[in-house]
């Protein structure tokens, strides 16, 4: 074959130029010098699009507005705050405060009052809002579905069969009370509620499990988890999605003889992550998340990068500039803000030596107005009114605009939720368990070195030597037992020693009685005592098993408010907009139902689980009759038995038959016995108790079918 010139000639045969000779590449040679030129190209293009007055309009807004939250952080202490947290949980003192306590000698030691008492939270927040086994969240239709206009009309179309099959016989709608026609509507209207009710319920328990396995697949519970050990330690812990990304899975597909051979394959996932509290700036005076704009810092990977082309709305030529950028020893400290207290509090101190640092980029959720849309190039369609304010989306590395769009949420909401261990009014930013305990944290470290200093210079004895007595060559800072001083009489002629010990009083009795009072005082500011997480230390009315249960359930009322805010801020607003996402966006049409409500389930938990069961016992056995039966009926029953077995983990659906497997089961009995010589009276009851009632329809005479004809005279 021949080989393809440069010039994209063929070289078999040809004439070379008097200049010099063709230099001859292979087709993989020339194939990459095509991409590298489309790439230079592409390149080329972005770098054009980038210098176009209405992208560096957007780009100079975002950083103007970065600047300003950025500046708003630094100005009211919040950085220093979110430092403070987490050097006091890890059990490190900040640098000025270890300078200080150099500057003065002695210990350094520091206790971990704090960390134990974030450490008790997080525990008994995550063993509440995610139990073993258990979701935190379900999804439920809502009492009074709504009617659709197909089930309105097949009850107008069954009414008007009975009032036909009357004026059939009677030739007259007269002999039937008006009355008496209103009570069939509300109880044909009845029989249809229970019916939308239970479709509704059917849908929404395939909407439930589809949740949960995007939830399962987008790591939702892992960043839930990093979520609570925020709630624990900062002032507002952060939880961001759903937020789409493009992710390499391995899926296992079958060849042409029978074995399964590993694949990759791209999706889109819905994910969810955690955000660094200190990685959010809020607009200057924002009340909540949702207030004013708000920017996240990102750090991120060339991989991370890569995962956003193709998907919706990212600019794919832009993205690849920057990666191309950075791979030329760009981007990688634009933002100027190395940020090396932080790296150093979350034991990153050399992350400036890696020859492959992250990339800072910046994700704006914000308002703009109409007219400044129009004028950085937004298509005028989608702003219909120039003087109005449109909330955006944006992300920016370095000079790229990377990302440009209108905020997808119908309602302009940002995929951000928040939360705080102590709420501030109008302010994101709460208050947290180290804060409330700081200066009780600071007394008892410095009890705690007192002691540690009194307990060292008491530890032996203290000498006092007149050096003019003593021998010229005798090591004073050298003793040992029996040692022989070598001392000169007393020039005063005194009978004092020239040598003197003497014992230093210890005082850590008095020391100790101080640091437990404060220790007890931690358990005061931060509503979270001792005995909540195992402590045998406990008086009074703990000493009893009675009591401490007493105690135990005053000591969760202020945990309870964490997890209520946490219930209705965080995990019921993440399923909604996981719902909303999939009722506008996915294509099985199957799972979707407009009338639902979300239930967040963590304080179902409150009771403790073996309590919850002991009464669900109690409830099966008092209903053990034939009169509750009659009431709830098989269906009923089995929703009860059916709990009953999830709560002992067991395979419920392989234990009790579903609704559709009993009505199966009813359908072939009431066949087999109408071919056997017809229904038992008591059919629909169970044994030895009354028959269910069921309503009738209209009779042509007016009364009820299969009940006692009643008949109306005109």
């Amino acid at each position: 074959m021949a080989d393809i010139s440069e010039a994209g000639q063929m070289t078999s045969g040809a004439i070379a130029p008097r200049n010099g000779l063709i230099r001859v590449v292979s087709p993989d040679q020339l194939t990459e010098r095509d991409a590298m030129r489309q790439a230079e190209a592409d390149r080329n293009d972005a770098q054009r699009a980038q210098t176009e007055d209405s992208v560096q309009g957007l780009s100079a807004h975002l950083q103007t507005c970065w600047e300003a939250a950025h500046n708003a952080k630094e100005t009211t202490n919040v950085k220093d705050r979110l430092l403070q947290c987490l050097y006091q949980r890890r059990g490190e003192y900040m640098a000025d405060k270890l300078a200080d306590i150099r500057r003065f000698g002695g210990s350094e030691v520091f206790m971990m009052l704090t960390n134990v008492k974030c450490r008790a939270v997080e525990s008994w927040v995550r063993d509440i809002l995610m139990p073993p086994g258990e979701k935190p969240w379900s999804i439920d239709p809502t009492p009074v579905p709504d009617m659709p206009r197909s089930k309105q009309q097949e009850i107008d179309n069954q009414l008007m069969m009975e009032v036909a099959a009357i004026m059939t016989e009677r030739g007259s709608i007269e002999s039937v009370p008006l009355e008496n026609i209103e009570a069939r509507r509300r109880e044909i209207e009845n029989e249809v509620e229970k019916e939308i009710l239970g479709d509704a319920k059917e849908v929404s328990d395939k909407m439930e499990k589809r949740i949960e396995d995007d939830l399962q697949q987008g790591g939702y519970y892992r960043a839930l988890s990093q979520f609570i050990t925020d709630i624990a330690t900062y002032m507002t812990a952060f939880l961001k999605g759903p937020i789409i990304r493009k992710k390499k899975t391995m899926v296992w597909t079958e060849d042409q003889f029978g074995r399964m051979t590993p694949a990759i394959e791209e999706r889109f996932v819905r994910c969810y992550e955690r955000a660094s509290p200190f990685d959010m700036y809020p607009s200057p005076g924002a009340k909540h998340i949702q207030d004013g704009y708000l920017i996240q810092r990102h750090r991120l990977r060339r991989s991370d990068l890569q995962e956003m082309i193709g998907v919706e709305g990212f600019n794919e030529q832009a993205i690849r500039a920057a990666l191309y950028e950075y791979g030329r020893g760009g981007l990688t400290n634009w933002l100027w803000d190395w940020d090396q207290e932080r790296a150093e509090a979350e034991g990153r101190s050399e992350q400036w030596s890696d020859p492959d640092k992250p990339i800072d980029a910046l994700e704006y959720w914000g308002t703009a107005q109409g007219a400044l849309l129009l004028e950085w190039g937004m298509d005028p369609a989608m702003v219909p009114d120039p003087m109005l304010d449109y909330q955006i989306t944006a992300w920016k590395v370095g000079n790229w605009i990377i990302c440009a769009r209108l905020n997808p949420h119908p309602l302009g909401r940002r995929p951000y939720y928040a939360a705080s261990f102590e709420n501030v009014v109008d302010s994101i930013w709460g208050t947290s368990v180290p804060e409330l305990m700081e200066d009780i944290q600071d007394i008892c470290n410095g009890v705690a070195r007192a002691i540690v200093n009194n307990l060292g210079i008491a530890s032996g004895p203290q000498v006092a030597i007149e050096m003019d007595r003593v021998d010229p060559g005798e090591d004073v800072e050298d003793m040992w037992p029996w040692k022989i001083w070598k001392v000169k009489s007393d020039p005063n002629g005194g009978s004092r020693p020239a040598i003197q010990f003497f014992q230093p009083n210890p005082i850590t009795e008095a020391l100790m009685r101080v640091y437990e009072y404060f220790f007890q005082q931690a358990s005061e500011q931060t509503g979270v005592p001792a005995y909540i997480y195992g402590s045998a230390q406990i008086k009074g009315a703990g000493e009893t098993a009675s009591g401490l249960a007493m105690l135990l359930n005053a000591a969760s009322k202020s945990l309870k408010a964490v997890v209520a805010h946490v219930d209705e801020s965080v995990i019921k607003e993440t399923i909604h907009e996981h719902w909303t996402h999939l009722m506008l966006y996915d294509e099985d049409n199957s799972i979707k139902q407009g009338d639902i409500n979300i239930i967040a389930r963590a304080s179902e938990y409150m009771i403790i689980q073996e309590q919850l069961q002991l009464r669900r016992m109690e409830f099966l056995r008092e209903t053990a009759n034939n009169i509750d039966y009659a009431i709830m009926g098989k269906e009923g029953r089995a929703v009860l038995l059916r709990e009953q077995a999830k709560g002992l983990k067991l395979p419920s659906e392989d234990i009790v038959p579903t609704k559709e497997q009993m009505r199966a089961q009813d359908k072939m009995l009431q066949e087999y016995l109408a071919t056997t010589g017809g229904l038992p009276e008591n059919a629909n009851a169970a044994p030895g108790g009354p028959q269910t009632p069921r309503p009738a329809p209209l009779s042509p005479s007016g009364g009820r079918m299969g009940g006692e004809e009643v008949r109306y005279n005109a």
